[in-house]
């Protein structure tokens, strides 16, 4: 591990398995997901498909890496056997084939079944967190929960397909928590509203309004009328809070909108290509989309496709430390992690240097590397500590934390350190596909 060196030359886009935390609900509900496995019939396909991996045949290993890919996490526990083979073929190709599966499980959507023909409400919330692993308090001090008896049937439903579904039918709406510090989303009553609402995988976009413009300007001195015609659509993100987003594209880019008389309207922003950093309490995030303005002929978009870039991590693990020995290397999976410094002064403050060097490649922005991660300084009675500031720095020797943290009391003294932190992150540029929205087309008399 010794000499290891930071490579800040593009983003890795290797998979990424969530660890899903626990849900609640009017208290606590939820539990994590459990994993999906072969099937009684499948079984003998995926052992004979991990086997020739190893095979002889280039195209017949292949041929096995391409199916057992398509089977997806019905493979997963043959694969995760195959990735501790002897054969170092085998063994390659099944961790590779673990990675590409965690990637596209991060970006899939959480996955949920519930039939009830006459249950309240609450219990179709419960089922669909626990299997989902997201975080939903019903009701909370500002707003009460309408629990209903609704006929359920999901059978293989969504997670926001059917929170809204669940919304409309009880007169409840969603909001993110007021506390960032608590995950989740809370449901109160309220009008869910008509939003146009488009899902991707762990997203869910809604339109919140769209504006279109005329204005006339009379520039007396120069006798001229300056007339203008502007249209722009107000969007919200939002996403299931078992998905750890730590950076995206500040805004949308359009692909296609096309109006119910065949026109398809251009946008009139350039690309972003920069990112904003998620924060830890970041649960959703709006955006303003610029267009060139719809003939007053359309009545609606029959189809409106947005690209936005995202970057996510998961799989989280921990390392341990309870050796506070300057400059005494912790290792664990890529990982090596040094405490350069610690300085616990008098009464409750407790300064800490940190540099951690991982063999991973970092790529634009470098600020989500650090947001990546999770650092825990916990006293002598396994309280933790309050952290109250850090800075990052990227310099030749590697990635440098400076962090700053507050005891419960005077007499809390640091006694373990826990270093979260992503095994893998995955980058990909998510297509939003909203449908039937209604256009304001009134022109002033």
């Amino acid at each position: 591990m010794q000499g290891r060196v930071l490579k800040f030359i593009g983003l890795a886009l290797s998979a990424c398995l969530i660890v899903f935390s626990h849900a609640f609900v009017a208290g606590v509900f939820g539990a994590e997901p459990s994993a999906e496995s072969a099937s009684p019939g499948q079984v003998p396909l995926v052992a004979r498909l991990v086997s020739d991996l190893g095979a002889d045949n280039y195209q017949q290993r292949m041929l096995a890496d391409e199916q057992l890919a398509k089977l997806g996490s019905a493979a997963r526990g043959e694969l995760e056997t195959a990735a501790k083979s002897d054969n170092p073929e085998v063994r390659i190709r099944a961790k590779e084939l673990l990675r590409r599966l965690a990637a596209e499980e991060l970006w899939q959507a959480g996955k949920f079944q519930y039939t009830a023909p006459s249950a309240p409400a609450s219990a179709a919330v419960e089922a669909l967190v626990r299997q989902t692993g997201n975080h939903v308090l019903l009701g909370d001090q500002y707003g009460n929960f309408d629990d209903k008896s609704i006929n359920a049937a999901y059978g293989d439903g969504e997670f926001w397909p059917a929170i809204d579904d669940i919304c409309r039918r009880t007169g409840n709406r969603l909001r993110p928590h007021f506390d960032p510090r608590e995950p989740g989303m809370v449901l109160s009553v309220g009008k869910p509203g008509q939003y146009p609402t488009a899902y991707a995988g762990p997203i869910r976009a809604q339109i919140l309004s769209a504006r279109r413009a005329f204005t006339e300007e009379l520039d007396y001195e120069a006798a001229r009328s300056d007339k203008s015609h502007t249209f722009q659509v107000n969007l919200q993100m939002i996403w299931e809070d078992r998905f750890r987003l730590t950076a995206y594209r500040s805004q949308a880019e359009l692909v296609s909108a096309i109006t119910n008389v065949g026109t398809n309207v251009a946008s009139t922003q350039p690309s972003t290509t920069g990112w904003n950093i998620a924060g830890g309490g970041a649960r959703q995030l709006t955006m303003t989309l610029r267009l060139h303005p719809p003939a007053t002929a359309a009545t609606k978009f029959d189809t409106l496709t947005l690209k936005w870039g995202l970057i996510a991590v998961g799989d989280m693990a921990t390392l341990e430390v309870d050796d506070f020995t300057a400059a005494t290397p912790h290792y664990q999976d890529d990982v090596e992690l040094r405490v350069e410094s610690m300085d616990h002064g008098p009464g409750q403050r407790c300064e800490l240097s940190l540099l951690l060097l991982r063999e991973v490649m970092i790529g634009d922005p470098q600020e989500a590397f650090f947001q990546e991660n999770e650092i825990e300084l916990i006293d002598q009675a396994g309280v933790p500590f309050r952290k109250q500031a850090q800075t990052n720095s990227f310099d030749s020797d590697g990635a440098r934390m400076k962090l700053t943290f507050v005891g419960e009391g005077t007499e809390s003294k640091p006694t373990k350190l826990k270093f979260a932190y992503p095994r893998v992150r995955s980058q990909r540029d998510v297509l939003i596909t909203f449908r039937d929205v209604p256009l304001p087309n009134g022109r002033p008399d």
